[in-house]
């Protein structure tokens, strides 16, 4: 199973800050584990995919210094492995819908949260899934 239904799920029922926040460290860590897939690959979207990481991994360490997100839930299942490797245009294709959805709810919750710390970092964030769904689809940073 591919990490995206999981993740797209979590991101739209997020309700709160920390549901946000949790979501989006999440998100950010199935964009890296899609992107570290692709580290010896090639093809038209092997560049994308690999440039996109920095941005990625800068939007995860960004969601963690959020003072309002919650320690990771033992229990959760997660799978992070995909059941198969999906095409490089098709994982950029689902890095992007995961991106834009992450970007919008950290920037609904940035707008709900009551300390400057936790907007900044949902605001900033929101920022780097930007430059991620900006990278793999060709559309710029």
């Amino acid at each position: 199973m591919s990490p995206s239904p999981v993740i797209r799920q979590r991101l739209e029922e997020s309700r709160d800050l920390a549901q946000t926040l949790a979501a989006a460290h999440d998100a950010f860590n199935a964009m890296l584990s899609v992107f570290d897939s692709y580290q010896n690959g090639s093809g038209p979207f092997y560049a994308a995919l690999v440039m996109a990481g920095p941005a990625a991994a800068d939007g995860r360490n960004t969601v963690a210094m959020a003072p309002s997100l919650p320690p990771p839930e033992r229990d959760r299942p997660w799978p992070l492995e995909p059941a198969h490797e999906p095409a490089a245009e098709e994982a950029a294709d689902t890095v992007a819908v995961i991106a834009a959805l992450a970007a919008r709810k950290l920037r609904i919750a940035a707008a709900a949260a009551s300390s400057a710390a936790d907007r900044s970092a949902c605001v900033e964030a929101a920022q780097y899934a930007d430059e991620v769904r900006g990278l793999v689809t060709g559309t710029g940073p």
